[in-house]
């Protein structure tokens, strides 16, 4: 069973991810999206940013959106995770918002996980998994979450760009 199409590329036999913890549950998100795994830094916050957006970072000269990935699947504000943050850097790879990268918040480290598409991914089965997931799966395993990148990004449009 193979899910992991970027941009509408053909499937590949292999992919290596991360599988990053976001507090509750666990994201597995393919290497492709990821940009850089930061230290946790304190965000810029504004009242004209989402409930959901934690505030803003600088990466590498850009001031980026800091995303709650909880609070967005869950529909609530942003939460702090405190000192044992650590910051996902996301590429973007769709049109129709101003934000070339974002970063999710996660807790603690993330830890690579190789799928190739003989492993056995077998879905949980849950339903309601909120905004932003596609599936829960088992997988090596763990249980993990596979981010709908696109609706994310599609999220994106709500954040205005940095003042």
């Amino acid at each position: 069973m193979s899910l992991f199409f970027l941009d509408k590329q053909d499937a590949v036999e292999k992919i290596d991810c991360l599988a990053v913890n976001i507090g509750q549950s666990q994201l597995l998100v393919p290497m492709p999206a990821v940009a850089e795994i930061v230290l946790n830094q304190a965000p810029i916050t504004s009242d004209k940013l989402p409930d959901w957006v934690a505030g803003w970072i600088e990466w590498r000269h850009l001031n980026i959106p800091l995303i709650d990935f909880t609070a967005v699947q869950l529909n609530r504000a942003a939460s702090d995770f405190g000192g044992s943050t650590r910051i996902l850097v996301l590429n973007s790879f769709s049109e129709g918002h101003s934000h070339r990268y974002y970063a999710i918040m996660t807790n603690a480290f993330p830890h690579t996980v190789s799928v190739e598409a003989s492993t056995d991914m077998t879905s949980k089965g849950a339903e309601d998994l909120g905004n932003c997931v596609k599936i829960d799966l088992a997988v090596q395993g763990e249980d993990l979450l596979l981010p709908d990148l696109q609706e994310i990004e599609g999220y994106l449009k709500q954040i205005p760009l940095y003042f």
